[in-house]
Parts: C-alpha cells; structure tokens; sequence
C-alpha cells in the first residue's frame, strides 16, 4: 500500500452519476490506503478509472450485472509487469463467472450502494478491508486516540542484551534472598515478634526492587503505561444520513441515468417486477424505485 492518509471513514454521499461514482470509489481506496488514489471523470482511461501508486480502479454504473468480459478487459487495461492490486466496482452485482475469474486473477470486488457505501463482494474484498482496519485510524476528538509522537519520540531505546541479562540476574537474586536469611542468627535475635517484622520488612523490599528490575528489564516500561491499553481496531460502518429515509432522494427528480437504464430493460422485454427487483439490489428505496419506473413507462416524445 502507499504512504499515509487521513483515515477517516467517507461520510455517506448520493450516487446520480458515474462522476459521482468514480470519485466515492477513489475516495474509499484513499481510506483503505492507497492515499494518492485520484479518479478523473471523462480522461482517457483506457479501462481504469481510478489510479493509485499500489492500486487501480475500474467503477460501473449500470443495472445489468458485471460479468466475466468485463474484468477480462481490466485485466487487461493493467500496464505490463504491475503488481498493483486491481479493484472493482459496481452498482449492480456480479455473475458467477465474474466471481470465478476474480479469485483467478485476484481482483477485489465491490458492490456500492446510492448512499456511497461500499460492501465486498469476494474475500479478496474482504482482505483489503482488513488490511485497512489494521492500520491506525486518524484521530476525530476521542478519548481513545492513538500514542502521539512525542511520546513514542521519549520513549527509552530498549536495552542491550548484557544489560537485559544482568538485571534479571539480580531481580531473580533478590527475590529469593530474603528464604536465604531464615535460620541467620545475627539478623534474627529474638523475640519471635520481632524477628516477623524483620522478615517482613526484608521481603518487601527485596520483591519491590527484584521486581522492578524484572519489570523494567527492556527499558519500555514508561512507553506502555503512557500509551494506554490498545483498543481493537474494527472496520466501521458508514454512518446513515440523518433525517427520514428517502426525503433527500424524493426532493430530487430520479437520476437520468437509473431511468434509461430502467427504459432500455423494460424495452428489452423485462417485466416491470424484473426492473425493480435490479433496481433494489442497487440499493434504491421503494418509493424511489416507482418513481424511477414510472419515468421509465413514459413515451419517449418523438423529435
């Protein structure tokens, strides 16, 4: 993967067009981190639409499923002797033929919904969410952000072998000296109460200094107790926009494009249930999806 980037997880954003699209799929591959990840809508292309150092980026904005033909030219389009790892995008789903030859030529496949979010599609998709939930999240005002630099900068360089070696030595030592001074006369003269109290006294501080010793061994002590106890990082889940579901989409007329799409199968032969079936795999609400085929039902007004 390439460098560092703000890994902040992209807030949610409505998908009308394949501009919008390619540019939600650069800023997703930025978050998985490949951070120079750019999409330039209506550039020459040739077969990816997003480009990164380590990754590159093919995005689909279409109705009917993706299939085989189309990752054979993505494959195709990566530029001789490239490792980069390709990542695939859709709005719609893949074919099984499609999933088959991504596992060959391991392609990362995803399914996008209008709402940007992003949900893998094979387990190629799958590793790299987990590659990026690996990495450290950028901080957004929580009490559980990660070690700043000035405390990963002070922290003690940890120490030579011989050093390590010599204080174990001793730590072991002194946590045993105090069973090697029962029975010595010249410590414990009497009475019992007294001699408790010295033996006491001697185990104690023989067990804080040993331990400490034992403790501190590697010399990075400090550095964890500054740093806090690490949190498990987890990919998280765009958050849903606010307000009720549907009133942003239904104060919009339905996107040009999802009504030809829904024409062109309509004209085809599918059936009205078959278009609205697809347009609800993409991810389209109820009351968005009738308006969408209602459009769709129109005549096209004659020139």
């Amino acid at each position: 993967m390439s460098g560092a980037t703000d890994r902040a997880v992209p807030q949610p954003t409505q998908i009308s067009s394949w501009q919008r699209a390619e540019h939600n799929a650069a800023r997703w591959m930025r978050y998985w981190g490949y951070a120079d990840a750019t999409a330039r809508p209506g550039g020459p292309d040739a077969g990816v639409d997003v480009r990164a150092r380590g990754a590159l980026g093919q995005v689909k904005y279409q109705a009917a499923q993706v299939g085989r033909p189309e990752l054979q030219r993505f494959v195709g389009a990566r530029p001789r002797g490239s490792t980069a790892q390709l990542i695939f995008f859709t709005g719609s789903d893949y074919t099984q033929s499609a999933l088959t030859y991504a596992a060959e030529w391991d392609i990362a496949l995803f399914r996008y919904g209008l709402d940007g979010s992003m949900t893998p599609a094979n387990d190629i998709a799958r590793r790299v969410q987990r590659r990026a939930a690996a990495q450290p999240t950028a901080p957004a005002a929580s009490v559980y952000a990660p070690t700043s630099a000035s405390v990963r900068a002070s922290a003690p360089a940890e120490r030579p072998f011989w050093q390590r070696a010599l204080r174990v030595w001793f730590g072991v030592t002194l946590l045993l000296a105090p069973l090697g001074s029962l029975g010595d006369e010249k410590t414990y003269t009497g009475p019992p109460a007294l001699d408790a109290v010295k033996f006491v006294g001697i185990l104690t501080g023989c067990w804080l200094v040993g331990g400490y010793l034992l403790a501190t061994r590697k010399g990075r002590r400090g550095q964890r107790s500054e740093a806090g106890p690490a949190r498990p990082s987890s990919p998280a889940a765009p958050p849903r926009p606010s307000g009720p579901p549907g009133l942003a989409a239904l104060s919009a007329p339905p996107p040009a494009d999802l009504v030809a799409e829904a024409a062109r199968l309509l004209s085809s032969g599918r059936k009205p249930h078959e278009v609205d079936r697809v347009l609800r795999e993409r991810g389209v609400r109820f009351l968005e999806r009738g308006r969408i085929l209602n459009e769709a039902k129109r005549p096209t007004p004659r020139p």
